[in-house]
């Protein structure tokens, strides 16, 4: 009786591990994978590893958001 106890708790782990893993993997590849830097010689589209602190990102309406940041100001077009 122990013994199956045992067993059935180490299956209900190894299947809540893998749901786990496969809800990560699926919200990465959510991520978009290039990000739109304004500069002032215009806007260009660079890699996400690119993006450095203080770089500005436009997000036009319907795109994800490609990082984690301040919003400064919403400007409507």
């Amino acid at each position: 009786m122990i013994i199956t106890l045992i067993l059935l708790g180490r299956y209900f782990e190894a299947r809540a591990r893998g749901r786990a893993s496969q809800a990560i993997r699926q919200l990465m590849s959510l991520a978009p994978i290039t990000a739109r830097v304004v500069r002032p010689e215009g806007e260009s589209d660079v890699p996400i590893s690119s993006v450095r602190t203080g770089d500005t990102i436009r997000v036009r309406p319907g795109e994800r958001v490609p990082t984690d940041g301040k919003i400064w100001r919403a400007i409507r077009a």
